[in-house]
């Protein structure tokens, strides 16, 4: 439950977090007891933020988010030390933090989980090795720019948040290195296309698509190579492109 609890520490300060997608996370990074179908997970994790709120670790806000209490932030970077000193599990936290520019390298190959969301971060171009890095929340920047050698040396990213990137228009191809991503999220983002090259993606259980006006394109069969996958969510727009699951509607989605 500790590493439940931590993963609010990953978002800014008083930030509204979904208590739906928190549960979402804690499923596809395996702690929920290793539950295999999200459906199983949800009521355990639904106890768990419940358990959050009545110890006051947490705080409602409106029907389905909670936030962090500053004090319990404080503590949160406490424990995260902790962790680091006893488990070796560290972690990188600088959502809402106004960076023009993403950290340094160096300061990412330890972490395990990392958050730079909610910034002004335009590009990424550097090669990052993060051997250990399994959580990396980058939404709500300004996207631009990232490199195809971004991703290349992150063997076991598990979850990747590229949400409310609005003006990010593609992914490059050096993405799909990430075979043992398990969610993905890129609602809100101006992408454009996905590429075929995704379905080394054989593990992935959670995408989101929700909210991508500028979405024109999903080749053929490739969601159905998601053959773990449970959580699905896309709003559907009829185009003409034949090589494109958006023409015609839910029947080539799978």
């Amino acid at each position: 439950m500790k590493c439940c609890l931590l993963y609010c520490y990953l978002y800014p300060e008083d930030y509204c977090i979904p208590k739906k997608r928190l549960v979402e996370y804690w499923f596809c990074e395996g702690l929920l007891n290793k539950f295999d179908r999200i459906s199983e997970a949800q009521m355990q994790g639904g106890d768990i933020i419940s358990s959050f709120l009545n110890a006051c670790l947490l705080e409602r806000d409106g029907e389905d988010c909670v936030k962090m209490l500053d004090v319990i932030r404080d503590m949160g970077l406490w424990i995260t030390r902790e962790l680091e000193a006893t488990e070796n599990i560290f972690f990188f936290a600088n959502a809402g933090a106004q960076l023009f520019e993403k950290p340094d390298a160096k300061e990412w190959e330890s972490a395990k989980r990392m958050s730079v969301m909610k910034n002004k971060i335009k590009v990424l171009k550097e090669t990052p090795k993060c051997p250990r890095l399994r959580i990396l929340f980058l939404s709500e920047n300004e996207f631009q720019v990232i490199s195809d050698g971004f991703f290349q040396f992150i063997p076991h990213l598990t979850v990747l948040d590229l949400s409310r990137n609005k003006e990010l228009r593609a992914l490059l191809d050096g993405i799909s290195q990430l075979v043992s991503l398990e969610c993905f999220d890129l609602s809100f983002t101006g992408i454009e296309e996905l590429p075929i090259e995704l379905k080394s993606w054989t593990k992935l259980k959670m995408l989101d698509l929700s909210c991508m006006d500028n979405l024109r394109k999903i080749p053929q069969h490739l969601i159905c190579s998601f053959s773990k996958l449970q959580i699905f969510r896309m709003h559907l727009i009829d185009y003409p492109n034949e090589d494109n699951v958006l023409k015609g509607g839910n029947e080539k989605l799978i």
